[in-house]
């Protein structure tokens, strides 16, 4: 028998990983846990679904189950691991709780939006207020196309890419667009500030864009009505009217998993890897 690879996650990396776990050696027995119901597709594509250019979610999928079963990958799907434990995995799917062993475990499980510290963004039970909405996954897509539906006003915090490529969706949905972004331009982390003025003087001709902004406040009891505004530089502050905020500020890596088995964990909130990706966590 081959060496058992396990892999936690199907994203991009971990779908990657066990593509070239299998080209590597075809004895190998190569499984991956996912914890959604969909194998790897194209996270860049979601702004697309929203905006409709992609009418169908299963569209966005890259390497589809039967694909991996192709490839000889055992691909389980909704399944999320539990523990981490004597190199054995144990995996929840339903009701039921798999065991795993390894020889060698590649930790792929990916990261999760960034959450500013925007007052009552979260109602009493510690969810996002209804209306609001971050943008990782299928699932937060389809949400989102559901929510804006007869809805007018949109407002999205962050002006990153996945922030201005949301806005081009709504727009193409006939919403009125706002994005609040806190630095002095667009684009902050992609292009320069003259390149970034360029974009800036395209994208206003049809939607509202706030630079040396923040969102300080949600407005709205059961859903948001509107968000409160402050200007950095003079601190004025103003209402936007908002039947959908979508929150672009980032990401935070899922570490927990790794954090458990001792993997040390950098400054900046991500896993410490070698040139090779290994951790200081031996196999």
């Amino acid at each position: 028998m081959g060496e058992e690879i396990v892999i936690i996650g199907c994203g991009a990396s971990g779908g990657t990983a066990a593509q070239f776990a299998r080209k590597t050696s075809r004895e190998a027995n190569v499984t991956i846990f996912e914890k959604s119901k969909y194998p790897q597709y194209s996270k860049c594509a979601l702004p697309y679904l929203i905006s409709g250019k992609i009418d169908k979610p299963e569209k966005l999928i890259e390497f589809s189950q039967d694909w991996f079963k192709k490839a000889k990958i055992n691909l389980f799907l909704n399944s999320e691991v539990a523990e981490i434990k004597d190199k054995k995995i144990y995996v929840k799917k339903g009701e039921e709780t798999i065991e795993k062993e390894y020889d060698k475990l590649i930790i792929a499980t990916g990261a999760r939006s960034a959450i500013p510290p925007i007052k009552n963004i979260f109602n009493k039970k510690g969810c996002l207020k209804k209306g609001v909405f971050t943008l990782r996954t299928i699932d937060d897509a389809t949400g989102i196309l559901s929510y804006i539906r007869n809805k007018k006003n949109a407002v999205i915090v962050g002006g990153g890419l996945i922030g201005l490529e949301v806005a081009e969706a709504f727009h193409n949905r006939r919403l009125n667009v706002t994005v609040v972004e806190m630095l002095p331009n667009i684009l902050p982390s992609m292009i320069d500030e003259d390149m970034s003025k360029e974009v800036y003087n395209q994208l206003k001709e049809y939607i509202s864009i706030f630079t040396d902004h923040l969102v300080t406040e949600i407005k709205g009891d059961e859903r948001i009505k509107s968000v409160k505004v402050k200007n950095k530089k003079t601190g004025e502050e103003f209402d936007i009217p908002a039947d959908v905020l979508i929150v672009s500020t980032g990401i935070r890596p899922n570490v927990d998993l790794a954090k458990s088995i001792g993997c040390r964990i950098g400054e900046r909130g991500g896993i410490v890897v070698n040139r090779r990706c290994e951790t200081n966590v031996r196999d």
